[in-house]
């Protein structure tokens, strides 16, 4: 029975993941069509024709980031990832501190993808026919449709690493597909779908940070949240073959893939439909879908939903991992380390984490006095996860400035300095330009601080 009940910690299954599966993982963690319809019309609104220069600005960041998960995996591969690696290398203070970040960069991204995939799920059996506008536009066909995907994350992630692979290679090939055949009906009708004259200053005008520094401000903790998702090869180093090698190497093919894709789509949907269409858009995906092929654009809505649903089963995978190791190595009540003896999931990591999401969702559809109040406290996820990456950058600093057997210490100790130096800018840019999320993010590393000075060593 996938859902036996055991209360007994144990070791996750190791030789499950192979390289094909890591890269897999990584790519559609990040979740390329998900995070466009979800963010970018977000983006526009703030940055404009600029917006993919703000992308291009901050992908060596995440690239400087991914090259230190890459090392680390090679030195300490495990479970607990960002965690583990602060938690051995720096103290088991600094390493408890992080773990309340990871939990909450996580945490509160499972939630805002949720009722998007009901949302989602519902446009596209409206858009078919299968159900009617009255069905369509009701908070409890969202609800409903999100307790569905939710029940499925669930059942894929306590049968094992493995089904969780197959099932999101699934999903990410049908995804990447889908928005293969858009990009190349897209160039074949370009000469006559030109709305927008493409112009170099979309890349690589950066005169425009100095005339509106507060919109690029604003817009980097959305850009965050789109650019995250392929460290999940870390979280999965246990259960993977080889885990001295290919994690962290699968990471980087996936954030570039997923990098490519961005700059790809985007630059054609700014070519290709009105800007201010984009802007307005609560899925820019398919408002450009529709200016392109109207009759078919419904099939967009299934890339957008394989995207969303693989996002928030791979999201989960990453949490309970992390919740995992972090039981294993005492920080955590031992609760948080059972694993179901056949399958060798973290099965209480994964119903805690399905509970959560699911009040949530009912809380966000149901009561609207609110429902403001939780959309602010799950919007700052993307400061969370910038501030994830940023300790990390300075584990990096600590560790390749203290130890000199380290082969190319002064590259990584360089491109830890720099990517810790751009997540600062970036997590100040974010909490600066929105008092409501300083407030929030003050309140929320109250817990972070008391773990720092309250643990041992």
């Amino acid at each position: 029975m996938i859902l036996r009940i055991n209360k007994s910690s144990g070791d996750l299954k190791s030789n499950v993941h192979r390289f094909i599966d890591l890269s897999a993982l990584s790519t559609s963690s990040v979740a390329p069509a998900f995070s466009i319809a979800a963010s970018y019309g977000v983006i526009v609104m703030y940055l404009g024709f600029y917006s993919i220069m703000a992308i291009i600005l901050t992908f060596p960041v995440w690239l400087g980031a991914a090259i230190i998960f890459r090392k680390f995996n090679r030195l300490y591969p495990s479970a607990g990832a960002s965690y583990h690696w602060g938690n051995r290398i720096v103290s088991r203070r600094y390493g408890s501190m992080q773990a309340w970040v990871i939990t909450l960069a996580y945490f509160f991204s499972i939630p805002p993808i949720v009722i998007p995939a009901g949302e989602y799920t519902a446009v596209l059996l409206y858009n078919t026919g299968i159900i009617n506008y009255a069905t369509y536009n009701n908070a409890t066909t969202i609800f409903i449709i999100g307790s569905a995907w939710i029940s499925i994350t669930l059942i894929a992630s306590i049968m094992g690493a493995k089904p969780t692979a197959r099932l999101t290679e699934i999903f990410l090939v049908l995804e990447l597909s889908i928005i293969v055949v858009f990009v190349v009906i897209a160039i074949y009708f370009l000469p006559g779908h030109t709305v927008n004259p493409v112009s170099y200053s979309w890349f690589i005008g950066f005169g425009q940070i100095l005339k509106s520094p507060y919109k690029f401000m604003i817009a980097f903790p959305v850009i965050a949240t789109i650019m995250d998702g392929w460290e999940i090869d870390s979280y999965a180093s246990e259960e993977s073959f080889n885990r001295e090698k290919w994690p962290g190497t699968t990471g980087i093919i996936g954030l570039i893939a997923v990098f490519a894709i961005y700059l790809v789509t985007m630059t054609l949907m700014d070519i290709e439909t009105p800007i201010n269409l984009l802007s307005a858009s609560l899925d820019p995906l398919a408002t450009w879908s529709q200016y392109m092929i109207p009759k078919y654009s419904f099939i967009m809505d299934i890339a957008v939903i394989a995207s969303t649903a693989s996002s928030l089963w791979l999201t989960t995978y990453i949490l309970s991992r992390a919740w995992y190791a972090m039981s294993r190595e005492k920080l955590f009540p031992r609760q948080f380390g059972y694993i179901n003896r056949e399958r060798k999931s973290p099965y209480a990591n994964l119903l805690m984490i399905g509970i959560a999401a699911e009040s949530i969702n009912a809380v966000m559809l149901f009561v609207p006095s609110i429902e403001g109040f939780f959309a602010e406290l799950l919007s700052i996820s993307g400061i969370f996860l910038m501030m994830e990456f940023g300790i990390d950058a300075f584990t990096g600093i600590y560790l390749y400035s203290r130890r000199r057997q380290i082969s190319r210490k002064h590259m990584y100790l360089a491109v830890s300095i720099f990517s810790f130096t751009g997540f600062s800018i970036m997590i100040l840019f974010g909490l600066i330009t929105d008092t409501i999320f300083l407030i929030l993010f003050i309140i929320m590393m109250i817990p972070a601080i008391m773990m720092l000075y309250t643990n041992k060593n």
